[in-house]
């Protein structure tokens, strides 16, 4: 199954790659919180960082990942995975989100 991804800080379809983070996070009871989280890679949004940039690079020049090229690509996208962060929770958005459930809103 293939997903057409689409950057959320852009909106456009310029995601390069998808990075799935398992992270913990500790909620407002103190009780630990599970979740995934999906880090992307945007040919728009992080053409300038320095770790991501050469990611965008070489799919701008290949377009695609060949066999042959797979030695010239890993490295990068190694330090960019090995770097990647979960976003942190938006507490304003999932205080607001309960509000709503509590007023049977959703």
């Amino acid at each position: 199954m293939t997903r057409d991804w689409a950057c959320p800080r852009c909106r456009t379809d310029s995601v390069l790659a998808v990075l799935r983070l398992p992270h913990t996070w500790t909620n407002a009871s103190g009780n630990q919180a599970r979740g995934v989280s999906d880090v992307l890679l945007c040919a728009r949004c992080d053409a300038a960082d320095p770790l991501a940039g050469p990611i965008v690079a070489y799919f701008a020049v290949h377009g695609t990942v060949r066999p042959e090229n797979v030695a010239q690509l890993a490295p990068g996208l190694l330090r960019w995975i090995d770097r990647a962060r979960p976003p942190k929770p938006d507490e304003d958005a999932l205080d607001a989100e309960a509000e709503a459930w509590y007023r049977g809103e959703l």
